[in-house]
């Protein structure tokens, strides 16, 4: 019913009633159908009726309200022209014809009603008969939609608490009728999650384990995921996939955290890319990261927390997107599978980022690059990104140019200028030059330039040696030997074998379960050399032999394990053992609380040592694995000690003795 109208009495009210019939007279006659069918009313008694449900215009017998029927009776009444008995009789007359076209057209639903097991009489009433003015003849019509407007109606009638125990009811018939469709293969199908520009409503997703997730949040409205919104479609299939792929992978045993975590911070920033009219997340800008910043600090304390849905947005559709997507402002390195030898599973490159690139163009000739890298050179994944990171800096630079293409050699002089004012190292300077030279290069080969702008060889400096005094001191090692009881078990054996073989964090944090041998006479240990990419056999004690197959055996590790696992199964992480040794350190005051814990420097103590002891350095650089004997001899802190063995052995000659020069003179000599 759109409106009513108010009939004025006598003439004025026949002929309102006969325009009303001219107008409507297909809903007459369906109305006339319903009130002649059945044999239930005689013809004296369905005119009555007619004319009583025209006036109130109510054109289907079945939407004539509880109300109505009661105003119906007092009419009979008020007329004077029936008994009390013939007023019974023709309103339940009207009652009896009203649930025969219930029954006859809603049958279906008023039975999926009575087997949802709702015990509530008059709840389940409320909602069958609003369910029936929506004309929704079974429950799987019913959507988010409908479920808006039953809330909108109780909100008229009903207190909060009220209109929640209404809604919590209609959910579970709802949710009672996915369930038995389910159980057939055509139901399985159709309820299957498949992306459509429609409301998703949670509560309504065919997972009961899901749905048990959703009663404790008191505002539904962060359960709505409207994909009719205008906005891209794109985004919209983005935003659809990560819903879903959170929904089915993270968090199912705390959805609580799943909620702070990912589905309140994603439907925030769906909202705000709706609003920016943003396409595609993997396209985020960082300006328009920092402005949804803002947003998300309004909402939250933890600001950190929740702003790691970006990256997880960006890494979930990266990682399960059907091909590539090179275009994408985050490359994730797990999508490519790469071979071990180019990566470091220790302190592994997760990521490869061109958002600081500002100038598009720019960007996707930074991609081209990185894309030949990654697919068909053969540099480790650290080594790419250090070479991207000095080319974006050169990027940023120029960002105000079309394009890196269109900068010439006098704005590359100023450039490389301003480099050498910064007080830049000549050997850090040389490898930008570098750097930035095969950059050009490569846009040369592809034809994106004519001719490189510069000429490396006008920058190149000449750069020497430079030694590092490395070498722990004896008191300190010692210190923490004795200490190292109190250290928790897997630190204290990185750190043994750091001291007792000098080997590099890396190649200590991605020994495997066959790394120890014993063949009747040593012990050794197999290292595979990250940055010579190569196995190699060093001697160990024997006791560190007997430590780890020990270690082994309790641990239950395999061959092919990592003998040092991370929390999740690879390998242990050298920054994470670096922070948590140093942690320990300060706990049990080494050096009474001012030792700084560097894993590099052990290298250099075993190195020096070696070179004390006479050992070559050809053989310290075979051992160290090192390409170059210049390498080697920035390890050795050579000089204290060898000069002072040299200066033993010296001066322990009389000749050499510096009191052989004293002459002893008496009192009164001149000479």
């Amino acid at each position: 019913m759109a409106f009513r109208i108010c009939y004025k009495k006598g003439g004025d009210q026949v002929s309102a009633i006969r325009l009303l019939q001219a107008e409507r007279q297909e809903e007459i006659r369906h109305l006339h159908r319903q009130l002649m069918s059945g044999g239930i009313l005689q013809r004296e008694l369905w005119e009555e009726a007619e004319k009583f449900l025209i006036q109130r215009e109510i054109y289907d017998v079945i939407l004539a309200e509880e109300q109505d029927l009661r105003e119906y009776k007092k009419s009979l009444s008020d007329s004077g022209n029936y008994t009390k008995k013939q007023v019974k009789e023709q309103s339940s007359a009207l009652r009896k014809i009203q649930k025969y076209w219930i029954d006859t057209e809603y049958g279906p639903l008023l039975s999926e009603i009575r087997e949802s097991q709702v015990s509530d009489e008059a709840l389940k009433g409320n909602i069958k008969r609003f369910l029936i003015r929506q004309g929704i003849h079974h429950i799987k019509e019913i959507d988010y939609t409908v479920r808006s407007r039953y809330e909108a109606e109780l909100q008229k009638m009903w207190d909060e608490a009220s209109v929640m125990r209404y809604l919590k009811v209609f959910d579970h018939i709802k949710q009672y009728s996915i369930q038995k469709e389910i159980e057939s293969l055509p139901g399985r199908i159709e309820h299957r999650r498949k992306y459509q520009a429609q409301v998703v409503f949670l509560p309504y997703l065919p997972d009961l384990e899901l749905v048990k997730d959703f009663e404790y949040v008191r505002d539904k409205q962060e359960l709505v995921w409207d994909f009719s919104r205008r906005a891209s479609e794109k985004l919209k299939k983005q935003v659809f996939l990560l819903l879903n792929y959170i929904l089915d992978n993270l968090y199912r045993d705390d959805p609580k955290e799943r909620r702070v975590r990912y589905l309140l911070p994603l439907h925030w920033l769906y909202d705000f890319c709706v609003e920016e009219e943003i396409d595609d997340l993997e396209g985020l800008e960082l300006e328009q990261i920092q402005r949804f910043k803002k947003i998300v600090e309004q909402k939250v304390v933890n600001v950190k927390n929740s702003m790691q849905i970006i990256d997880n947005s960006r890494k979930i559709l990266f990682l399960t997107a059907p091909e590539i997507h090179w275009h994408a402002n985050v490359w994730y390195m797990e999508r490519f599978h790469l071979s071990e030898d180019r990566l470091n599973p220790s302190n592994p490159v997760q990521r490869l980022s061109f958002i600081e690139v500002t100038n598009k163009k720019n960007r996707e000739l930074l991609q081209e690059y990185a894309k030949y890298h990654v697919g068909i050179g053969g540099l480790t994944i650290a080594n790419i990104r250090g070479q991207l990171y000095e080319v974006k800096r050169l990027l940023e630079y120029f960002k105000e140019e079309e394009s890196i293409c269109q900068v010439d050699e006098n704005q590359l002089e100023t450039y490389f200028r301003e480099l050498e004012e910064k007080d830049t190292k000549d050997d850090t300077f040389n490898k930008r030059i570098v750097h930035y030279l095969k950059f050009y290069q490569f846009l040369n080969v592809r034809g994106y330039m004519k001719e490189i702008p510069f000429k490396p060889e006008y920058y190149l400096k000449k750069t020497y040696p430079e030694h590092h005094d490395r070498t722990v001191e004896e008191k300190v090692y010692m210190e923490i030997l004795h200490k190292l009881y109190a250290f928790p078990l897997v630190p204290r054996l990185i750190f043994l074998h750091l001291w007792c073989t000098g080997l590099r964090i890396s190649e200590v944090c991605t020994l495997k379960g066959d790394a120890y041998y014993w063949d009747g006479e040593d012990a050794w240990l197999k290292v595979y050399q990250i940055k010579m990419k190569a196995d190699k056999m060093i001697p160990i004690p024997l006791v560190m032999y007997r430590i780890m197959r020990k270690y082994i055996e309790r641990e239950h590790i395999r061959p092919k394990d990592y003998i040092f696992k991370g929390k999740d199964g690879g390998a242990y992480r050298g920054t994470t053992f670096r922070q948590e040794f140093q942690q320990y350190c300060d706990k049990n005051g080494i050096a009474d609380g001012s030792y700084i814990f560097k894993t590099h420097d052990y290298r250099h103590t075993l190195a020096t040592q070696f070179y004390d002891e006479d050992v070559s350095i050809q053989t310290i650089r075979d051992y160290l694995g090192h390409f170059s004997e210049e390498m080697t001899k920035q390890y050795v802190d050579f000089m204290p000690k060898r000069i002072e063995k040299a200066s033993d052995t010296y001066f322990k000659k009389p000749e050499n003795d510096l009191a052989s020069t004293i002459k002893v003179k008496k009192r009164g000599d001149r000479k």
